[in-house]
């Protein structure tokens, strides 16, 4: 599977914007997920972005600015599609259909990404997107930071927004954790807010959890959402440190 190697603006959150200098590269990816790969040869982090080809012929597919206006080739924006076996609504749910389906039949998939030479490339989930101060942030790049510390399995993180008296929302990252020793649990929160500092530029609040307490999809995948959801409820419990 081809994969293209972004430059790190996509890493630094400008994510409506130009794509330059991708680097094609062969690689074997069991999914289709975003993922960060650190290029030692040239000293620059990069971020791998898989290539999903191209529409089938009954198929169009289009990129799309906040705005709703068709962006250049290489410029991320929301993917839009339309075709054969695009759903024609939700079933008895038609505000739901209006909000994401045209009457002309262009479905809003709520995917980001961009096309090159004919070529997509999804880069995540729109309502995954952190915005702080203005800018955006994926937290597949933030979780991938914190990853990088000794006692973070893959797995462990989940980074969201979360609201904040003073500050509005504030950038979060759930931690699965298996320290008991309250000390070292500090020491391991600041080498995870450090590292994601050290990486992203963002400020992040490190609320430690249980292991285990996560929520997944039916597919396995992380469920930000929902994680979100049960943290602010109380089902998912903060540890102390």
């Amino acid at each position: 599977m081809e994969v293209d190697l972004v430059d790190e603006r996509i890493l630094s959150g400008e994510m409506m914007g130009r794509v330059e200098q991708a680097v094609p590269q062969s690689a074997d990816l069991a999914d289709g997920d975003v993922m960060l790969k650190t290029a030692s040869d040239e000293g620059v982090r990069l971020r791998e972005v898989v290539n999903c080809g191209v529409p089938l012929p009954e198929y169009e597919l289009e990129i799309r600015d906040e705005d709703g206006a068709s962006v250049a080739d290489r410029e991320i924006g929301r993917i839009f599609v339309r075709g054969a076996s695009v759903m024609s609504e939700y079933f008895n749910d038609p505000e739901t259909t209006a909000a994401v389906l045209s009457s002309d039949g262009w479905l809003d998939t709520g995917d980001m990404g961009y096309l090159s030479a004919g070529s997509l490339f999804v880069i995540g989930r729109a309502k995954d997107m952190i915005i702080i101060n203005g800018r955006n942030h994926w937290p597949q790049d933030i979780e991938w930071a914190a990853e990088q510390v000794d006692g973070v399995r893959s797995g462990d993180i989940a980074a969201l927004s979360l609201p904040s008296r003073d500050h509005g929302e504030v950038p979060t990252v759930l931690v699965q954790c298996r320290v008991r020793d309250m000390a070292e649990r500090q020491a391991f929160a600041d080498a995870i807010k450090r590292q994601i500092m050290a990486v992203t530029g963002v400020q992040c609040r490190i609320e430690l959890v249980l292991p285990r307490s996560l929520p997944r999809t039916s597919s396995g995948k992380l469920s930000r959402s929902k994680a979100r959801q049960q943290f602010l409820s109380g089902k998912i419990t903060a540890l102390d440190y």
